[in-house]
């Protein structure tokens, strides 16, 4: 079955939901409950709905924007291991591979049967165990923010925290021209300059946090890499 969703909350898809909203931003679930994929792993930043750490000063802060505006301008492609800690203590592992602007491939370890692909139009997010496929406009998640190329911030978003805490920097955004898909916070190792981590904050206030593990940059991917086909859709009368 098509769903065509108008909304949604974030990156990762968290895990057990009675309708399709994004955490995770990075889940949308199912109406079903997903096998958790790791012994249950409690993760003590994951139910943080704040920034932790020293605020910065306006001069500080108009610093750091800079940096991340000037970081991310060199980031074109990136691919990482990543874990996904979500708020009922249950890790998630996978890979995940971005192609600026508008790309995003989530691919999760088994048993977790979910695959997240950015096309540049839409956030598709497909449950392979109930072989359904949900189509939400990208510029509705959370995930339009981290793949916005340029990435202008204090323009095209809004920039709700700034700070610093133990060598690591981070920065609170929200899309001016959709309030309501959640917060997504980006978390940078200070020296040098690093995308290390992403919180997001759904509108119910689901908390999912994505660590990026020996990420890397420059990649080079196949042309397919960021197309889907619903492989279900000719039986079920899909598009």
């Amino acid at each position: 079955m098509l769903e065509n969703v108008t909304s949604l909350s974030a990156i990762i898809p968290r895990k057990a939901l009675s309708g399709i909203v994004l955490a995770a931003a990075l889940i949308a679930a199912s109406g079903t409950a997903v096998r958790a994929q790791s012994a249950q792993q409690f993760d003590p930043n994951a139910n943080a709905v704040a920034t932790r750490g020293a605020a910065l000063g306006a001069e500080e802060q108009r610093i750091l924007l800079n940096e991340v505006e000037a970081y991310f301008d060199g980031v074109d492609t990136m691919q990482a291991r990543f874990l996904q800690y979500n708020m009922d203590g249950t890790v998630y592992r996978g890979d995940v591979k971005i192609d600026r602007p508008g790309k995003m491939l989530i691919d999760y370890d088994a048993p977790v049967p979910f695959k997240i692909v950015a096309d540049g139009t839409f956030y598709i997010f497909v449950d392979e165990d109930l072989e359904e496929v949900s189509h939400i406009p990208l510029a509705l998640t959370p995930a339009n923010m981290l793949l916005r190329q340029p990435l202008n911030l204090g323009q095209d978003l809004t920039v709700i925290d700034a700070a610093r805490d133990s060598g690591v920097l981070y920065v609170t955004l929200a899309q001016k021209e959709s309030e309501d898909a959640g917060t997504l916070t980006l978390a940078f190792n200070e020296e040098p300059l690093a995308l290390r981590q992403w919180t997001v904050i759904d509108a119910q206030g689901v908390v999912t946090r994505v660590l990026l593990q020996n990420p890397s940059t420059g990649v080079d991917f196949a042309a397919d890499t960021f197309s889907f086909v619903n492989p279900w859709a000719s039986r079920e009368g899909g598009n």
